[in-house]
């Protein structure tokens, strides 16, 4: 393989359009221009009730209902690709509500600003959650193999992203990452019209499957501790935020090649990645959350470390679990996004409530001490006894097969029919564009061949395969597929 080729398996559209979604995170949550702005409204403190970002609570909050809701749709319409309206909503909703977060009460008058940046923690949350829940269908459908190469190549070229990001003026950076989920979402579409379409048959099936709860459990302890080492450091000096900003991303970063290297070169399975890297790391954390500021800023980072290890690993089970139990990408990937969302919602809140008693360094450390049973016990009772009645434990990512296409591939498919029409070369590049619902002046764009052209070439197409219509040719297709 070229280093052409192998630079084409990273650099993907969906890599580059994943990425945006991730540098899109770093900047409105823990860049101090956005989640800063809100401790400036006057009206939305509440004295003594919190310490957390109000963008934070709000769009958390209304993330967990929008995934909520996109997991009720996934169980009778799927996949979630085909409602072609979907990337279009959340990408302008996230859009708009970037803006209404960071620009736009800065320009209201001051009696609204409040009203508006409200507004825009909760679009900022609906809309990303339809974000997230598409790019997890999307990378689940392509099995743990492609998911993990998709997943790191996107975090280091988040991290570009964000720190390029940092270095732009104000007003000119909060426009830039408001465009970043419209540039992830066009990308998203843009790789969407390559691929086949799933045959009619196979669309908007009822799942009946039972809920996946041990992975559930997984999700939701994850989601927990992330949640509580949020609330727990969420007031910081403010001459240490760059400080720990940098740091979290130097983290995640890490976390992204090192979980490439302990899956692909030593092929460790889902437990050893599990025990031997992710839950040391998450302990260690929290291990160094009662030291002095800013050294527990460093917990932080090694805790965001074994995190985001982890939560790498969580996406690869949910494509192992798609593929194994014979359920809808959206379905699976749906439960795994809501129970980490619901428990990152209540650890916060659990933590920033503890917050106030723990005025010595002595509560901290029986705060960490506990956080760290509870890790060794979830480990003992919940990962080694379910994941092994489950049977994803002992999986190793890498050696695990993509799930089957539905009969054979589309371009297989339309091989098999233009050979039996007898379809000539081009006649046969007509054919493919009209089995993937091209229209006559796509194709005439495409080919660089006149209107007149493809209306003969049609016509003899249509004549060949005894069909009377650009429908009729597509379920022609499909039975094709369905057949192979």
């Amino acid at each position: 393989m070229t280093t052409k080729e192998q630079r084409r398996l990273w650099l993907t559209p969906d890599t580059l359009g994943f990425a945006a979604h991730w540098a899109w995170i770093w900047c409105v949550f823990w860049s101090s221009r956005f989640y800063n702005a809100g401790a400036a409204l006057e009206p939305l403190e509440v004295p003594g009730a919190t310490t957390l970002e109000p963008l934070w609570v709000l769009s958390l909050f209304a993330n967990v209902v929008g995934l909520a809701a996109l997991l009720l749709l996934a169980r009778v319409r799927n996949p979630l690709s085909e409602l072609r309206s979907l990337p279009v909503e959340a990408g302008v909703l996230t859009a708009a509500g970037t803006l209404c977060v960071s620009f736009f009460p800065t320009v209201v008058d001051a009696s609204a600003a409040a009203t508006v940046y409200a507004l825009g923690a909760v679009l900022t949350g609906v809309g990303s959650a339809g974000v997230v829940m598409l790019w997890g269908e999307r990378l689940v459908e392509y099995g743990p193999r492609r998911l993990m190469r998709c997943f790191v190549g996107a975090i280091f070229a988040g991290a570009v992203g964000y720190s390029a990001l940092t270095l732009v003026p104000g007003d000119i950076s909060q426009f830039a990452v408001a465009a970043l989920p419209l540039v992830g979402m066009g990308l998203y579409v843009w790789q969407g019209r390559r691929r086949p379409r799933v045959p009619q048959q196979y669309r908007n099936v009822a799942v009946h499957s039972r809920p996946p709860v041990p992975m559930m459990l997984v999700a939701l302890f994850f989601g927990i501790s992330f949640g509580l080492m949020k609330g727990l450091i969420a007031p910081v000096d403010p001459s240490l935020i760059a400080v720990r900003d940098i740091l979290n991303i130097v983290a995640i970063a890490a976390a992204a090649g090192t979980f490439y290297v302990t899956s692909v070169v030593y092929k460790m399975d889902f437990d050893h990645l599990t025990y031997q890297v992710a839950m040391p790391l998450v302990a260690a954390g929290f291990l160094l959350l009662p030291l002095h500021e800013p050294w527990y800023i460093v917990g932080t980072a090694v805790y965001q470390f074994g995190y985001q290890y982890f939560y790498i690993v969580l996406w690869a089970i949910w494509a192992v679990l798609a593929n194994r139990e014979k359920v809808p990408a959206a379905w699976m990937a749906a439960w795994g996004l809501l129970s980490i969302q619901i428990g990152q919602l209540i650890g916060s809140l659990v933590g920033d409530a503890a917050l106030g008693p723990l005025v010595d360094e002595g509560s901290r450390a029986t705060v960490s001490a506990a956080v760290i049973f509870a890790a060794l016990m979830v480990s003992l009772f919940v990962f080694g006894d379910r994941s092994a009645a489950t049977g994803w434990g002992s999986v190793r990512p890498m050696d695990e097969e993509p799930a089957p296409a539905v009969g054979c591939s589309l371009d297989d498919a339309c091989a098999a029919v233009a050979h039996r029409g007898r379809l000539t070369a081009r006649e046969n590049d007509v054919f493919c564009l009209l089995a993937r619902g091209r229209n006559r002046a796509f194709i005439c764009q495409e080919l660089v061949i006149g209107d007149e052209t493809v209306k003969s070439h049609v016509k003899a197409i249509y004549r060949k395969l005894e069909v009377h219509s650009q429908q009729e040719l597509i379920n022609l297709v499909e039975e094709e597929r369905t057949e192979g």
